[in-house]
């Protein structure tokens, strides 16, 4: 489970709502614990929001990987 304080932070980078970011932040925190890489989990979020969606962008992903505590994979 990822902290509040890493969605709120989410919130703030997307101008997106809290409660419209908590999913999107706990997919990708939990495939990448998965084992899914970045571009992975980019390509899915992408598919699942389309592709302007702010929460499917590799900065993002790779955003919430590493304030999860995650590496790069």
């Amino acid at each position: 489970m990822v902290s509040q304080t890493i969605v709120h932070q989410a919130a703030r980078r997307t101008g997106y709502r809290y409660e419209l970011l908590v999913a999107p932040v706990e997919i990708i925190a939990r495939r990448h614990r998965e084992g899914q890489s970045a571009s992975q989990i980019t390509r899915y979020m992408q598919a699942q929001l389309g592709p302007d969606h702010r929460a499917a962008s590799r900065s993002f992903v790779q955003w919430v990987i590493t304030a999860a505590g995650g590496g790069s994979r």
